[in-house]
């Protein structure tokens, strides 16, 4: 008898280019989604993973870095926050997170 290894869904994400365009957090939400449908869990390949979605400024960015030190990005979250920090322009977490709780409540009356 044959053991069957567990389905992976294969999901595509948008490239994160580092422009003024694209919502980081939204990015980090499309990344994190598509990893746990790929089942991709050991720290090193979710790093590889969210590299290889990178394009323009923002992957110039992480090879730059990367040239200088192969150990840039010790972990995921590492590598989030870094990304934030040289990308996230000030107070757009909290103006992301204030939009997805609106797309949350939909038509719903908070005052009800």
């Amino acid at each position: 008898m044959h053991s069957r290894r567990p389905e992976t869904l294969k999901i595509d994400i948008s490239k994160y280019r580092g422009v003024e365009e694209d919502s980081l957090l939204r990015w980090f939400v499309e990344l994190d989604d598509a990893m746990r449908a790929r089942r991709i869990d050991d720290g090193n390949m979710q790093v590889a993973f969210a590299q290889s979605n990178l394009a323009g400024r923002a992957k110039t960015w992480a090879l730059r870095l990367k040239l200088h030190d192969p150990y840039a990005f010790g972990s995921l979250e590492v590598f989030k926050s870094r990304l934030r920090q040289t990308f996230q322009p000030p107070r757009a977490e909290f103006r992301a997170r204030t939009e997805l709780l609106k797309l949350k409540q939909g038509k719903r009356d908070v005052h009800a």
